[in-house]
């Protein structure tokens, strides 16, 4: 892979994800979960030219599939030259950061009253499940098949957890689900997923403490691998990673659409 994010990807979906490789592209599939759109895609290896040409072989490839998602393992492509391409398709294109730390990163410390510990509950994941439904829906996922989707992520990132591959913090404020991220690794690369902070406990240094507690323990594995992080371009999630010590190492681009009623 030439994307840190896309090496990243497949380490973290490790043993829940299907590649299939081709000399213009790899056909990515998860068969657990089907609603999971960018664990279901094609990924191609050169910029795009037609835009029905690739959503065709998106389609020929993944028959099944109600939505479309295509990516570019190029970093650094240009958005503006995919939306030339893409812009009368109707799919939204989408960049994001792909954030290293090359630095130590900056000490934080939970909030008073706030616990740092693994998800381990049914309730804990449950909570877990209803912060990333409330994020989804106001980013117009649709809420149909929503539920199955976050469970079936569940039981995904208990599988890795099992295996030892990763693991999940949370912020407590007693029983109650602050904020939680996952954190995988091997021994070159340390990759956080899926960074999230209930509405009312933002802006109060949860997600820096999470990345903290986090970070010791992947380091406590791996010494010597890369901290990766993304984030969508300019957005508070990526100020705040950059404030912590985190730098842009390259950018990504993703062209995608719900499933069609």
């Amino acid at each position: 892979m030439k994307s840190l994010e896309f090496a990243t990807d497949l380490m973290v979906q490790d043993g829940q994800t299907k590649i299939q490789r081709y000399h213009d592209r790899f056909v990515q599939r998860t068969p657990k979960e089907p609603n999971y759109w960018f664990g279901n895609r094609v990924v191609f290896y050169e910029p795009p030219k037609s835009a029905d040409d690739l959503i065709a072989q998106f389609h020929s490839d993944i028959p099944e599939a109600k939505h479309t998602c295509i990516s570019w393992d190029i970093p650094n492509l240009s958005i503006q030259s995919v939306k030339d391409v893409f812009g009368s398709t109707g799919l939204r294109i989408e960049e994001g950061d792909v954030l290293a730390l090359k630095q130590d990163l900056k000490r934080a410390e939970a909030p008073e009253g706030i616990e740092i510990r693994p998800l381990v509950s049914a309730s804990d994941w449950h909570q877990s499940e209803a912060i990333g439904r409330a994020d989804l829906l106001k980013e117009d996922v649709p809420e149909a098949g929503l539920d199955t989707y976050l469970a079936n992520r569940t039981t995904a990132r208990k599988e890795q957890i099992a295996k030892g591959l990763g693991q999940w913090f949370g912020a407590f404020d007693g029983d109650t689900l602050a904020g939680d991220m996952g954190i995988f690794n091997d021994d070159q690369l340390i990759r956080y997923q899926s960074v999230q902070t209930h509405e009312a406990y933002r802006r109060r240094g949860i997600c820096s403490a999470l990345l903290c507690t986090s970070l010791v323990w992947a380091r406590g594995r791996a010494p010597n691998a890369q901290p990766v992080i993304v984030a969508q371009a300019d957005s508070d999630a990526g100020r705040l990673y950059r404030r912590a010590g985190f730098e842009l190492a390259e950018t990504t681009i993703s062209a995608y659409r719900a499933p069609l009623d």
